[in-house]
């Protein structure tokens, strides 16, 4: 939320107009409950982020408010991106399925894990530019917060929380300012056999799934009835950030489970980073973006990536698999506790100055791709 702010306050304004946090006033700032879903869901591990807590938002809702705040004509509804073609004079041409051309100087992809700008820059059937299966796969699904609190009871349905399991795990926590409860039931599973990454499932397969966790997990599961099964992916390599000037942000660039919350926080990260280096002074004509986006690669990726990786990392200790942690509750409450400062605490002002410091260094030589 730093970064929003950082970025402009009114983003941060909608998002606190949609945002939902947990619904005790006692846990405003926990940002997740750790419980034991092999028993009646004892308390593990409760992880506190004093500055903020746990804060969701509907992802679709948010992200139309954010266009409102954009000016007129700066964005277009409905276009896919089918080539770019990087011109002999520098400039780039984008090609949309609709027949639409736009002539550029500069490109930012942030279209996602399945970016067709990634394959672009990396080669469309390249190692790099293909997401890589997480070996799981999560049932999801949203109820009414009234139902939820009957099956859980008030604590357990108004306040997030992760029962950790053997090959799986539950997460639950409130959306819509409390008016919902999103339901996601994750799961282990070695080799993803179908084209789709989203495919319809039944509350008869969930229980088969689950088959002995316990009561509290069970109660859980028992909320779905029409879940949807979703194929977890990710990208835990990328080489580089950046060709020219034409750069990757987001999950184009790093996407990642969803075991830290963090994905998206990272994106936030990457566009304050990315926009200070375009703004700065020093970037005056379009020879100067490579020097900007060799920068940021320098700053963004090592972190983002970081993140990636640790976010599967904290999916295999919740549902006991970590190699440092397995089955052993004790050395899993101490890595939950303390595993996800360095995401939380990190001094964004400072990331920022270190970008710009790296972007100046930079205009002092010659363009990147001619030093190569």
């Amino acid at each position: 939320m730093a970064a929003m702010k950082n970025i402009s306050p009114a983003i941060h304004e909608v998002f606190a107009k949609r945002s939902s946090g947990q619904g005790w006033e006692s846990k405003k700032t926990t940002y997740m409950d750790y419980r034991n879903g092999l028993t009646n869901g004892e308390l593990i591990a409760s992880v506190v982020c004093a500055n903020t807590g746990q804060e969701s938002v509907h992802r679709t809702l948010f992200a139309k408010d954010l266009v409102t705040l954009l000016p007129d004509g700066t964005f277009h509804m409905g276009r896919k991106l089918t080539h770019i073609e990087n011109r002999e004079d520098g400039r780039y041409l984008l090609k949309f399925a609709d027949g639409i051309s736009v002539d550029t100087d500069v490109v930012v992809g942030a279209d996602g894990i399945k970016s067709r700008c990634r394959q672009i820059l990396f080669g469309k059937n390249s190692a790099e530019a293909c997401p890589k299966y997480a070996k799981e796969f999560a049932y999801r699904e949203m109820v009414p917060m009234e139902r939820a609190v009957a099956v859980l009871g008030d604590e357990f349905a108004r306040n997030s929380m992760v029962n950790i399991g053997l090959g799986c795990l539950t997460t639950t926590y409130p959306v819509e300012k409390g008016t919902l409860l999103n339901l996601v039931a994750c799961r282990s599973l070695e080799k993803w056999e179908h084209d789709e990454w989203v495919i319809p499932s039944s509350s008869e397969a969930l229980h088969r799934d689950f088959v002995g966790c316990g009561p509290v997990m069970q109660k859980v599961i028992s909320l779905m009835d029409k879940p949807l099964i979703w194929a977890l992916f990710d990208h835990p390599e990328c080489s580089i950030f950046y060709k020219g000037n034409f750069a990757l942000i987001g999950d184009a660039a790093h996407a990642s489970t969803p075991h830290q919350g963090a994905g998206c926080g990272q994106a936030l990260e990457d566009a304050l980073v990315m926009c200070n280096l375009l703004a700065d002074e020093s970037v005056v004509l379009p020879e100067h973006v490579e020097h900007a986006f060799t920068a940021y690669d320098a700053i963004r990726r090592p972190r983002a990536l970081k993140v990636v990786q640790t976010s599967r990392e904290n999916g295999e200790i919740c549902m006991m698999r970590g190699k440092s942690t397995g089955e052993d509750l004790d050395k899993i409450k101490a890595t939950l506790n303390e595993r996800f400062h360095w995401i939380w605490h990190e001094d964004l002002d400072q990331q920022v100055e270190s970008a710009k410091a790296k972007l100046h260094e930079s205009l002092k030589g010659p363009k990147p791709s001619a030093a190569k």
